[in-house]
């Protein structure tokens, strides 16, 4: 049971009256406006330079603090390429610790990959020049230092990686950067008075009290009319969010982690696990504001009750309101979106084996061990499909490097052919099947990384090492 000093409960019952006093229309007019990563447009021959060093920022909105970043800013820039051209990498590190960082959902040799095995002291750089080779999807890169990406990650070390391809450049789909297509980045935390990040390390799970956007708190941004596109990575450490419009209004998901659905797919909400990525449409050709937000719509009552809670839940689930500007559209009310993806052929491909992974949220541990950097536990053949069977003691995200993978079944059942996109992270509650390909090798010096998104679990030993040859 929370237990509330006399300060404390007189500090409390002020904010809760002075929240019943404000009206919601001020409230909302409080809000931050979005920031949005700065674009790093790849084009032919120009390098693509990552510099990790600290930064001043207010992560509370009130107090300057130091915080981890690239380039002299929270967070990365967001990185855009084109499927068939080369990235000429150029990592820096700045920082006092050694990092190591990886691009999860990049196809690329484990060589190239970067990863846990691929450490950079303070003041080392690594410059890889690796060819794009795969189908246009959202990745991510951050933090991937064996026993301290958790940690890492928290303070910043986070960027989202854009690959373009032929279809996704002639698509109808909203394509202005910033614009009507936006990255949003969710990251929850915790601060102390001083605005500073709280962190515990050694535990197998951080849920925060306060989600953050692009590095702000409930933001909100003006868009135009119309479809909006929003690309949406749950870098958290280890909360899962249920995403939903505050309207009830229909979302269409149109990609998972590494690639289009043959065509969207309405729903009213939909889970984001800790590493995963979604890109969503929204229709705001009419109507008013709308907010993406976690978990269900709350009123007054509901935010008075969080400040008094200690259950771990936010203390504002807002994730962006959308303030959509210009006339009504008529003209925009269909999207009507296809995508050529050979996904769904994975139900029809031979399984060349099939491997059970028990993943023990509380310890650690998968299949009862805890990882050995010194053991190999997965050694798959390039270019076969093999049947992975995940179970969980508690609902986990689960990942892996320099593969795919298509969901075969789930707790909900058979996921029919439309609703089938390539990914490399998913959310296991109860048993989970999921056809692996492996078309990228890898190696005992380079490995590739596989077991729990959730950060924390990670960093306990909750993965394994896979060498594709």
């Amino acid at each position: 049971m929370l237990k509330l000093s006399r300060r404390q409960l007189l500090k409390t019952s002020a904010i809760s009256t002075a929240l019943f006093s404000v009206p919601m229309p001020l409230i909302a007019a409080t809000r931050p406006k979005l920031v949005v990563p700065p674009l790093v447009e790849v084009r032919r021959g120009r390098p693509i330079i990552l510099t990790m060093e600290e930064a001043g920022y207010k992560l509370d909105g009130e107090h300057q603090v130091s915080v981890w970043g690239f380039n002299g800013n929270y967070l990365g820039p967001t990185i855009k390429i084109k499927s068939g051209s080369f990235a000429k990498l150029n990592y820096h590190n700045n920082l006092p610790q050694h990092v190591s960082l990886s691009i999860q959902g990049l196809q690329a040799s484990g060589e190239l990959f970067g990863g846990a095995a691929r450490v950079l002291k303070k003041g080392e750089s690594w410059a890889p020049i690796v060819p794009i080779d795969q189908p246009a999807a959202t990745c991510w890169y951050r933090s991937a230092t064996l026993a301290n990406s958790a940690y890492q990650t928290y303070r910043g070390l986070v960027g989202m990686w854009l690959i373009e391809d032929e279809q996704s450049v002639k698509s109808v789909l909203p394509r202005k950067y910033g614009v009507d297509d936006i990255p949003l980045i969710l990251q929850d935390m915790e601060f102390n008075r001083e605005g500073l990040q709280l962190f515990k390390q050694n535990q197998p799970h951080f849920v925060g009290n306060r989600l953050l956007v692009n590095g702000l708190e409930a933001p909100y941004l003006d868009v135009p009319r119309g479809w909006v596109r929003l690309r949406l990575l749950n870098a958290s450490l280890a909360r899962a969010y249920e995403l939903r419009l505050d309207n009830d209004q229909d979302i269409a998901v149109i990609a998972k982690d590494l690639g289009f659905l043959p065509q969207g797919n309405v729903v009213k909400s939909f889970i984001l696990a800790p590493g995963e990525r979604t890109e969503i449409l929204v229709n705001l050709s009419e109507g008013g504001n709308v907010s993406l937000i976690s978990g269900h719509k709350r009123g007054i009552f509901d935010k008075v009750k969080q400040i008094f809670s200690a259950d771990g839940g936010l203390m504002e689930n807002t994730v962006l309101e959308l303030r959509p500007q210009g006339d009504f559209s008529a003209f925009a009310q269909k999207m009507d979106v296809h995508f050529e993806t050979d996904a769904a052929s994975m139900l029809n491909a031979k399984v060349e084996r099939e491997r059970t992974f028990v993943l023990d949220v509380t310890n650690g541990l998968i299949n009862q061990q805890r990882f050995d950097p010194r053991r190999v536990d997965v050694v798959a053949k390039k270019g076969a499909v093999e049947r992975w069977i995940l179970t969980s003691s508690l609902p986990v995200g689960f990942t892996l490097q320099g593969a795919k993978f298509i969901v075969e079944s789930d707790v909900n059942g058979v996921p029919k052919d439309h609703e089938l996109a390539w990914k490399d992270t998913v959310w296991v509650k109860g048993k989970t099947q999921i056809l692996v390909r492996f078309d990228q090798s890898s190696s005992n010096t380079y490995p590739f990384i596989f077991g729990a998104s959730n950060l924390m679990l990670a960093d306990m030993g909750c993965i394994g090492i896979m060498i594709v040859q």
